[in-house]
């Protein structure tokens, strides 16, 4: 069997996780914060339509109930998956492997998976991470300290993805 391009060994610690989560909420939707901007000045409006210091402050306490609401949805889903870490995810490794034409990913529990570059949804790029999303809704992520050469790596996957790729800033 031919060598891989890259190969890197990583995982994704509970630290990593609320990251994640954090990152699928906020930065995946590029719509979610305008929208949310949106219906709440639309709520504070219609809450008090002829004081503008009334519509403001309305506004600003909707806005903030808002984003607090998602971020402790963040913080209840992260528990939920930190209770039913039963299988082990968190700590340990996946070998991915990285072809010219498909992934290998290998760890002790699902063994090999193996898939082609057009199989996959979409490749996110944080500060951090490389996320690769499998499907729509299903991803895995990979750690850029982890790699030896993480400019190379990053050029040869981008290349992969052309159409399906897209940096991501995390305030």
């Amino acid at each position: 069997m031919l060598e891989p391009i890259f190969s890197v060994k990583t995982t994704m610690e509970k630290e990593d996780y609320k990251k994640f989560l954090y990152i699928a909420i906020f930065c995946k939707n590029k719509l979610l914060v305008p929208v949310i901007i949106l219906l709440t000045i639309i709520g504070s409006l219609i809450i008090n339509y002829s004081n503008l210091l009334a519509i403001i402050l309305t506004w600003i306490l909707l806005f903030v109930l808002s984003i607090a609401s998602l971020c402790f949805m963040v913080v209840t889903k992260n528990k939920q998956r930190l209770k039913s870490n039963k299988a082990g995810e968190f700590g340990s490794f996946i070998v991915w492997k990285y072809y010219d034409e498909k992934i290998i990913m290998e760890n002790e529990v699902f063994h090999a998976t193996e898939m082609r570059y057009d199989q996959i949804y979409q490749l996110l790029e944080s500060k951090d991470y490389f996320i690769f999303y499998l499907t729509k809704n299903q991803a895995s992520l990979v750690r850029k300290r982890d790699f030896k050469q993480v400019s190379d790596f990053k050029e040869f996957i981008i290349s992969k993805f052309e159409n399906n790729y897209k940096y991501i800033k995390f305030i």
